[in-house]
C-alpha cells in the first residue's frame, strides 16, 4: 500500500497553482516522520523557540519565527532537507495550472469545473489532474490494485476531492485509457473495474501541523511554482541569483519527480492530455527533462 500527501501552493491571488504530493510505501513512511520531527525539532533549538509546522512560504522569505535566520543560513537548512529528501527516494507527483491560460481554456464539455460566475476552479481542476497522474503511474505496476491512499491538508475542499476521485468525469477516461465497456470473447460487457481504482476509497484529511508529510508536499508546492512564475516572469526576482538559487534546489529533486509524460504526453497525447497542457505553465511542461 501507498500514500501520497498532497498540499498546494498559489491558491490565492499567485499566477500558478501548483499542488504537489509525495508518495511513499507504508514501509518507508515512518522513518521518513521521525526523521522530519528530529528535523524540527533541530530547528526549534536553532531558533530557541518551537517550531509548530514548517510553511515553506514563511521560511522562503523569512518571516515570522524565521525573521531571526539570516539568508545564507537558511539557504543551508534548504540544501540540508533538499539533500535528506533525495536520499529518502519518495517518489514526487505534482499539477500545474497557470490561471490566465485556465481563463483562456474551453469549458464546454466540462461541466462543474467552473464557478456560478464562470471563473475556472483552478484548485479542483490540479487535483483532478493530480488524481489522473496516480491512476496512470501505479496502474502499470503488477499486482497493484487500488493500492494509494491520499492525504490532504485539512483546509481542502473535502467534498470536492471525494466526488473527483469516486466519480471522476468521463472525459478524463483516455488519459489513462479506461473504458467503461470490456469486451470478453464476443460481448461487450460493463467494466468491472472502476474509475480511479488506483486510489482507495477517498481522501483521508488531516491538521498539517500534525503531519510532516503535508509540509514536505507543501515545499515541494512552493518550489515548483515559485520556480514557474519566475521562469514565466509572473514575479520578479527579490535578488541577484534568485532565479539560479531556485532553478539549483530544483534541479537536486528533479530525480524524485515522476517523468514528465504522466503529467503532460509529448507524443500520443489523447484529448484530455492536450487539454491540461494547454492550460499549465510552459516552464514546468518539461521539468524532469529540463532538470536532467
Amino acid at each position: 500500500m501507498k500514500f501520497c500527501y498532497v498540499d498546494e501552493s498559489g491558491k490565492g491571488s499567485e499566477a500558478v497553482l501548483v499542488v504537489a504530493g509525495i508518495v511513499t510505501d507504508s514501509y518507508r513512511m515512518h522513518v521518513t516522520k521521525k526523521d522530519w520531527l528530529n528535523i524540527i525539532a533541530t530547528l526549534s533549538r536553532i531558533l530557541k523557540r518551537p517550531v509548530e509546522e514548517f510553511h515553506t512560504r514563511h521560511f522562503y522569505r523569512g518571516n515570522g519565527i524565521w525573521r531571526d535566520l539570516d539568508g545564507d543560513d537558511r539557504t543551508k537548512v534548504m540544501n540540508a532537507i533538499l539533500k535528506w529528501l533525495r536520499d529518502r527516494k519518495h517518489k514526487v507527483v505534482f499539477s500545474a495550472i497557470e490561471k490566465s491560460r485556465a481563463d483562456a481554456a474551453d469549458y464546454s464539455h466540462r461541466a462543474g469545473f467552473t464557478t456560478s460566475a464562470g471563473v475556472p476552479n483552478y484548485w479542483k481542476l490540479a487535483v483532478l489532474h493530480l488524481l489522473l497522474g496516480i491512476q496512470k503511474l501505479h496502474q502499470r505496476e503488477q499486482q497493484n490494485k487500488g493500492n494509494t491512499v491520499l492525504v490532504m491538508d485539512r483546509g481542502s475542499d473535502e467534498e470536492d476531492v471525494a466526488d473527483l476521485s469516486l466519480c471522476p468525469p468521463a472525459w478524463t477516461d483516455s488519459f489513462y485509457q479506461y473504458s467503461e465497456f470490456v469486451t470478453k470473447g464476443k460481448r461487450k460487457k460493463k467494466n468491472a473495474e472502476p474509475r480511479l481504482n488506483q486510489i482507495i476509497d477517498v481522501p483521508f484529511f488531516a491538521d498539517s501541523k500534525k503531519v510532516g508529510l503535508l509540509q514536505i508536499a507543501d515545499l515541494f508546492a512552493y518550489l515548483l511554482r515559485h520556480y514557474a512564475e519566475l521562469q514565466c516572469g509572473a514575479t520578479k526576482p527579490a535578488y541577484k541569483g534568485e532565479v539560479d538559487k531556485v532553478t539549483g534546489w530544483l534541479r537536486q529533486i528533479a530525480g524524485l519527480t515522476v517523468q514528465d509524460s504522466y503529467r503532460w504526453p509529448a507524443t500520443g497525447a489523447c484529448e484530455c492530455a492536450r487539454w491540461y497542457k494547454q492550460v499549465a505553465p510552459n516552464p514546468l511542461l518539461r521539468f524532469c527533462k529540463d532538470m536532467s
